[in-house]
């Protein structure tokens, strides 16, 4: 053992002899504190190993819930496949929900649940900014399948004031369909006229919605 702690004590007296004297301190540094340095190195690499087992673990996760939700999509139809997204949803992986509620309104949509599907286009119109003008198209035509289309002509204008020139064509053929089944006649003329300007190549169409239309205000 006392050969051994010689070996050591010579090996490291030769290396700071051998050693450019520019970098003795660097030396001293490191044989005064390799146990600190050692067990600093350690540390690091059980944070790094934590750390990759975590993103290890959340992949699993995120893969996990793909397939499920894949599942639901392939193995389910109507009602059975609404309710599999609703309760899927409340576990679902944060980045994943948004999709999850598109699938969910489809689903209620598909199954002819449109108040249910409404509901799903609302919650997703007031939490995802981006995502809110399509969400407000799908709930203004849940409303209108639904026999409400008073509600539905007030998200329509909203929505027409908020975006502008966006989703313009979109937003004026849900809205003459609103406005003419609410008895709102001036304001069907007024989105079927919108149309027409936008859409020429449906011109004779839209210009006999309008001829129609105009026969009701006399």
């Amino acid at each position: 053992m006392e050969d051994n702690k010689q070996t050591t004590h010579d090996l490291i007296d030769e290396v700071q002899a051998t050693a450019p004297e520019s970098i003795h301190p660097l030396l001293d540094f490191l044989l005064r504190n390799g146990k600190a340095i050692a067990i600093g190195i350690a540390v690091i690499l059980v944070l790094a190993a934590g750390f990759s087992g975590y993103q290890y673990m959340q992949q699993q996760k995120q893969v996990k819930a793909q397939s499920e939700l894949g599942t639901i999509l392939i193995k389910y139809s109507g009602t059975k496949k609404a309710e599999e997204l609703a309760a899927f949803l409340t576990t679902a992986p944060s980045d994943m929900k948004p999709a999850v509620e598109l699938a969910l309104a489809k689903a209620w949509m598909d199954d002819s649940k449109f108040m249910k599907a409404e509901a799903v286009w609302a919650e997703i119109a007031k939490r995802n900014e981006a995502m809110s003008p399509v969400a407000s198209l799908g709930q203004a035509k849940c409303l209108i399948l639904s026999d409400k289309p008073e509600e539905a002509v007030k998200i329509l204008q909203a929505l027409k004031d908020k975006t502008g020139d966006n989703f313009t064509s979109t937003i004026d053929r849900l809205l003459a369909e609103a406005a003419e089944k609410s008895g709102n006649i001036q304001l069907a003329i007024q989105a079927y006229q919108g149309l027409l300007n936008n859409n020429p190549s449906q011109r004779l169409y839209f210009e006999s919605k309008i001829v129609e239309l105009k026969t009701k205000l006399n």
